[in-house]
């Protein structure tokens, strides 16, 4: 995968914890994989609170004629 360098600003403490960290390029990506996933995961958690209210709509619609069916 290409790389690309880039200059970022963070406070006093985590610069300090950058310049200690042994391989700061690991560090920052780690955290901003970590920082997307949280993101991507409270979009999927929002989609699934929408779509529940949809979903409860329509079992609410079919649910007697699902009790018809013999198996």
């Amino acid at each position: 995968m290409p790389r690309k360098r880039i200059t970022v600003t963070v406070d006093e403490p985590t610069a300090e914890y950058l310049a200690n960290a042994a391989n700061t390029s690991a560090v920052v990506c780690e955290a901003i994989h970590e920082y997307r996933a949280r993101e991507l995961e409270k979009e999927l958690e929002a989609a699934y609170r929408e779509d529940a209210e949809e979903s409860a709509g329509l079992n609410a619609e079919w649910e007697s004629a699902d009790a018809e069916v013999e198996e």
